[in-house]
């Protein structure tokens, strides 16, 4: 395997240092940028001009991540060149929510089975439920899927993704990964802690929380935020609400995505109703703790060249604010100087728990992290 990392800058595709691929033998460029260059700029376009018959793919974000930190670019790339691996990239465009689950488990079905190692996933993160994306893609394949929700810098406005072509609203990608070669390693970690009582959804839909313990859900805000109510929908990613579906169940993170004029809460992934239920907080030294964790799950034990795809929450580096880079660099020290960190701040991250690697999930406020290497 061999990496190109590129910025954007200046309306063009710059590569840093001494360019590693031939271009005509790179299989695909993954592309995270803020949503006005994604917006502005025809990407694909830009990048086949360096990588001719390579796939592009991208997503805006709330952050890009390149090597050790947050990049100070408004875009970033990675180009890569595998020696005996390949990828097969498919999307679906204009989703139409209420039938998403049939045409996620259609959109994976849609990728050949034989020889896949891995699926990366990309999507619309305001528009899309990205609970039914996930259920779909799950119940279709017996790989790993890994991926993450577009941002758009917290304006919570459009989130664009795309695949060979335009960026666009309301669609969503994923990235086949083949080859006896390849080997993957994925890692999830949160980095939060539970505080105050835990209660039940007693009225929900979707991703749509009408009330808790028979009272408006707003109601457990307004009684433990203090100050932070009035800055709420933005302060309730500061504090997640712990979701247990049943007892016995793995548990998930769902950060607040906006308020209804009912006072009911949508948050960035489903929350079904009877769920147990309990508000969370952090702090910057559990966050940055969660980063080393997660990479010491996975921590490569050769000396190949990988590809580290990063997708963190967006709520994270609203917590971690100008220590940001010190989530990154956690996870750069443990990977070691052959891993080839990229990836985005996103508004739901993708991935398996550790201990059922092949049930995927919707995440809110974790890192997570795909590792990707040829032997």
């Amino acid at each position: 395997m061999k990496l190109d990392k590129l910025h954007f800058q200046n309306r063009n595709w710059v590569i840093e240092g001494s360019p590693e691929c031939e271009g005509s033998s790179v299989d695909i460029v993954f592309v995270f940028g803020d949503i006005d260059t994604i917006r502005a700029y025809e990407h694909t376009k830009l990048l086949k001009e360096k990588y001719p018959n390579a796939h592009i793919v991208g997503t805006s974000t709330a952050g890009n991540i390149l090597d050790d930190a947050v990049s100070s670019y408004k875009a970033v790339a990675a180009a890569v060149s595998f020696d005996k691996a390949h990828v097969v990239v498919k999307s679906v465009h204009a989703i139409n929510n209420a039938t998403l689950y049939e045409t996620a488990r259609e959109l994976a079905d849609s990728l050949p089975k034989e020889g896949l190692r891995h699926v990366f996933a990309m999507a619309d993160g305001l528009k899309v439920n990205g609970s039914e994306l996930v259920k779909g893609l799950n119940d279709a394949l017996d790989v790993s899927v890994t991926g993450g929700l577009a941002g758009d810098d917290l304006s919570f406005e459009q989130t664009l993704v795309f695949a060979d072509g335009p960026a666009d609203e309301l669609s969503a990608i994923i990235i086949g990964f083949y080859g006896d070669s390849l080997q993957v390693s994925v890692g999830c970690k949160a980095g939060w802690k539970e505080f105050g009582a835990e209660r039940i959804v007693t009225r929900s839909d979707g991703n749509v929380i009408y009330e808790i313990d028979n009272k408006p859900a707003i109601e457990l805000y307004e009684a433990y935020l203090g100050d932070y109510i009035k800055d709420l929908p933005a302060s309730g990613l500061l504090f997640p609400l712990n979701v247990r579906e049943y007892e016995g169940d793995n548990e998930v993170i769902r950060v607040m995505m906006g308020i209804n004029e009912d006072r009911s809460i949508i948050f960035a992934g489903d929350i079904p109703q009877g769920s147990t239920v309990r508000l969370m907080k952090t702090n910057i030294d559990n966050l940055i703790d969660g980063s080393s964790l997660v990479a010491n799950t996975i921590r490569p034990h050769n000396d190949k060249t990988s590809l580290a795809l990063a997708v963190s929450c967006s709520g994270r580096r609203s917590v971690l604010k100008q220590l940001v880079d010190e989530e990154i660099e956690a996870l750069h020290n443990v990977l070691g100087e052959n891993s080839q960190i990229i990836g985005f701040y996103s508004y739901g991250e993708i991935a398996p728990f550790s201990d059922d690697i092949l049930n995927c999930k919707l995440h809110n406020q974790t890192m997570t992290i795909s590792v990707i290497y040829e032997d």
